[in-house]
Order: C-alpha cells, then structure tokens, then sequence
C-alpha cells in the first residue's frame, strides 16, 4: 500500500471512532480543537484535520524521543501498529509504544499485548508560557489534563496499568512522567464518550459552539429574510454586549489619545527610551507594493471572456451588527 492509500486508510479509521486527541477535545481540555471540530470530522461535514508542521515534526520525532527514552530508563520499548478498538464503547486509537517488561523479549506477539505499560511520546514548545505551569517535575504525574486524559484512553485500549509519558522539551529536556491507572477516570471516558458518540454522532446533533469559529463553521450562510424573535435571554446578552462595546471603545479612546501623545514626542524619533531601556518604537516599515492585475489586463486590452477565465468567486462572510 503507497504513502496516499495508508493515509486515507488511517483517515478512514479514525472516523469509527474516538481516539485520545478527540477525548481531549470533546471535554473541552484541548488547546487546538473544539466538540464542534470533532462533530464536524466524524460526521464528514469537514476533511480529516491536515497534517501541519508541528504535527509532522511530532511524527518524525518520536522514534527519538522512544530511543531517548530507552537509554534513560533502560527499558525496550517495542512498535505496536494495529488499531485498537474497545469492545463496546467508541473508543479507538494507536498507541505509540509498548515498553517490554524487564526479563522480556517483547511486549506483543501477533497483536496481542504481553506487558502492563506503554509508552507515550510528545514533544513541546521549550518556550511557551503554559509549559511552566502545565508540567510539573520528571518522575511525576503533573501532567496537562489533555495528555493525562489521552493517556488514560490509551490505558483503557491496551488493558496496561501503568503509562509513562516521554516529553522532550525543545532539544535539551527530556523529562518522563509515570501515570498510574485511574478506574474512575477511566469510567467517566468510557461513558463520556459513549454518550457523545450516541448523541452527537448516530443522532447528528452539533455540540454547542465554544468560540466564533465554531459558529462560523455551524452556520456559514445566512437565510435571506429569515429572522427569529428575541427572548428575555437574547435581549440581555444584546444589553451586555452593547455595555461591553461601550467600555472597550472609551478604554480605545483613552489608548489613542495616549499613543497619539507619544507619537507626537517622538515626531521623526524611531525608539522611545529611558535610562537605556527601549520603551517604545515607531520605525518606518519598507515601502511595498501592489499590482492592479485588473488593469494590466485591460491596458493590454485583454477581452472580458479572458479576466472572466482567470476570475474566480469567493464565499462572503458574515457581519454581525448590532441596530440601534
């Protein structure tokens, strides 16, 4: 089987079920998707979530972060490549290690798994400010709920007790947490996933938005003409949002002035400064440039059918405006 065709067999797996990532998500712990984008994926109202760069880098990284973790522990740790499925709730997933046990030649033999840990690899931005506070010290369990739900999935999957989660952090920190089994939690995904599945998959009802992009990617088009009439509920948020709006552009009013009182200090100044410290700049950005393509087209009299052939339309958007 080529690259593309194992690609759209994974796609197509994933779509049978629920893995770790969308666990995550659908208990509202993920930083990158919402209930609404699992709902979307599964239902095939949108493609499978594209491979980016950090999500390559992941993948690439991973049989290092395994090796790492081998010369650390030293522990094998062993491939395991079938899609693992729970025997009656919606619960799918791969597992990126099993961990031979000590005294072992192998954690799996013919699909079945023979040791009571596996192994999770991750990388994470060294940089990022969540990081100091979302993982704790090595050889602990303090680990961001997201993972350690992941994890638990994982757990429930392979039938293992324990999981050690390997994190390199940039390219100079290793560090690996052990998480010990949690039955409640493992129940409370077991049921938590069966009822969303239920609900929201074999019955298609979208989850509630969380945030613009999910209403955006709910309701794209307006119905022309159509209108809904407001409740007591609707007229409060109406309120609220126009206070709102009130304070940030008297707080924008306010920032304006002051930056505009700055600039005018400044005049053709580039950098605001005191006792050696850089404070403010207001630097000149180099000069660009933009091609009226239209009409070069029709200084070189290109006939309409031409610019017509080269034209393509895009889909409006939608503004939200509050009427007086």
């Amino acid at each position: 089987m080529n690259a593309p065709d194992k690609m759209a067999a994974f796609h197509a797996e994933r779509m049978e079920g629920l893995g770790g990532s969308d666990i995550g998500a659908i208990l509202g712990l993920s930083k990158y998707r919402t209930p609404v984008d699992v709902w979307a994926e599964k239902t095939g109202r949108v493609p499978p979530q594209e491979s980016n760069l950090q999500m390559r880098f992941g993948t690439f990284a991973e049989e290092f972060v395994a090796q790492e973790y081998s010369a650390a522990t030293g522990l094998k740790v062993q491939r395991f490549n079938p899609m693992l499925r729970h025997p009656t709730a919606p619960l799918i997933g791969h597992v990126d290690r099993l961990v031979v046990p000590e005294g072992q030649k192998v954690a799996s033999h013919k699909s079945e798994i023979r040791t009571d840990c596996l192994l999770e690899c991750k990388t994470a931005n060294a940089f990022a400010a969540f990081n100091a506070e979302e993982w704790g010290e090595a050889g602990t369990d303090n680990v961001p709920t997201a993972y350690l739900v992941q994890v638990a999935t994982y757990r429930i999957l392979t039938g293992c007790r324990y999981a050690d989660l390997a994190v390199l952090f940039g390219n100079h920190d290793l560090r690996i947490y052990h998480l010990w089994r949690d039955v409640e939690l493992e129940q409370m995904i077991i049921a938590k996933a069966t009822e969303w599945w239920q609900h929201h998959i074999v019955s298609d009802v979208a989850p509630d938005p969380v945030c613009d992009a999910d209403v955006k990617l709910l309701y794209p088009k307006s119905v022309a003409a159509k209108t809904i009439e407001a409740n007591e509920e609707l007229l409060h948020k109406l309120a609220v949002l126009r206070e709102a709006k009130a304070q940030a552009a008297n707080y924008e009013a306010v920032a304006d002035a002051a930056a505009l009182g700055i600039k005018a200090a400044l005049g053709d100044a580039e950098a605001l400064v005191w006792q050696g410290e850089t404070l403010a700049t207001w630097k000149s950005s180099k000069p660009g440039s933009k091609t009226d393509w239209k009409a070069v087209a029709n200084a070189l009299a290109a006939p309409k059918e031409v610019i017509d052939q080269f034209t393509t339309e895009t889909a409006g958007s939608r503004r939200f405006l509050m009427k007086d």
